[in-house]
């Protein structure tokens, strides 16, 4: 019996025109982890027909389905998970052929980030070994460095329905290189900050699934509603400045995150994320070989965090690479 081993898989995104309406891949990220699920509701009969049991026929309900990814953090593909999250993008000059990618909130016009398709090219699926899921929209996008590994990205999306893929994917695995955490850096009010061990920053978003009586299985709209972003900080112990400074007198520091190859001219290949007022949460001694802390802090919107929708925001990336436009 024929097998299809996992090694051959890959993956896609597109940004769609239409949310909804599957597109072809523009990237294509190496993810480790790709667990999709279709999920329709099964609607029960349970009416009583004078028999010792309950349930007497199925037909399928609303559907949706649901994926989860992680894998090393590509600064090519990342651009349009950034995109997908926040929903407000610029791009600037090239310098040298690397553009500047700056990502908001978007808090204009209905405040709905562009969907995307994910593409499972996973060899099974009959004549184009591959399905596609229309209409993602991101509800976790983390983002996390740990010194001894690589800078990673994780995620959860609900999308449509699955469905075959209109063609074969044309997989064009990515050229960027993979990062290693240890070239993070962080800075705190200002100030440089190189004892961290260990970051990680998760932008939440909430969803709202709506399913109406149109003939549609799957859903009238997949709404975004309001960000969350919030993260921890692993921190070797120089003083108690995250307990005093930082915890106990709710000082909300500006916290600015950059993950960088190491790259020059051609070769510059960043992200930096900026979020203004960071409010610790707890701020836990450890007592390992070192002392040490691990901070948990919330991001606070404020106006030096908004992008070109304006309002408020509590977090701002810019992202630098070879990539064009993400629009």
């Amino acid at each position: 019996m024929p097998v299809m081993p996992g090694s051959r898989s890959a993956f896609g995104i597109g940004k769609e025109t239409t949310p909804g309406t599957p597109v072809a891949a523009t990237y294509f990220p190496p993810f480790t982890k790709f667990d999709p699920v279709d999920k329709p509701e099964l609607l029960i009969d349970e009416g009583y027909r004078g028999s010792m049991t309950s349930q007497y026929g199925a037909v399928l309900g609303p559907a949706v389905s649901e994926l989860e990814f992680e894998g090393p953090g590509f600064l090519d593909a990342l651009g349009a998970l950034l995109n997908n999250v926040l929903g407000d993008y610029a791009v600037g000059a090239a310098v040298s052929g690397v553009f500047p990618h700056t990502f908001g909130l978007l808090n204009s016009g209905n405040g709905q980030p562009p969907s995307h398709t994910f593409i499972d090219s996973q060899q099974l699926t009959a004549t184009v070994g591959a399905r596609v899921y229309p209409g993602a929209a991101i509800s976790e996008l983390t983002l996390s460095g740990n010194a001894e590994g690589l800078f990673e990205v994780s995620g959860k999306a609900t999308a449509y329905p699955s469905a075959a893929a209109g063609a074969a994917m044309t997989n064009t695995p990515t050229s960027e290189k993979i990062i290693p955490a240890w070239r993070s850096t962080m800075s705190i009010a200002g100030a440089a900050t190189p004892n961290m061990s260990e970051w990680s920053v998760s932008l939440e978003r909430e969803l709202a699934v709506t399913h109406t009586a149109d003939g549609t299985q799957g859903p009238y709209v997949i709404g975004r509603g309001p960000l969350k972003v919030s993260g921890k900080l692993t921190l070797v112990a120089l003083d108690e400045s995250p307990l005093i400074t930082g915890l106990l007198t709710n000082q909300q520091p500006a916290l600015v995150i950059t993950v960088d190859s190491g790259g020059v001219a051609a070769n510059v290949r960043s992200l930096a994320l900026t979020m203004t007022k960071a409010a610790y949460s707890e701020a836990p001694q450890k007592r390992d070989t070192l002392l040490g802390y691990d901070v948990a802090f919330e991001a606070m919107a404020n106006s030096t965090d908004a992008a070109s929708s304006g309002g408020l925001s509590p977090i701002k990336a810019v992202l630098n690479n070879a990539v064009t436009t993400y629009a």
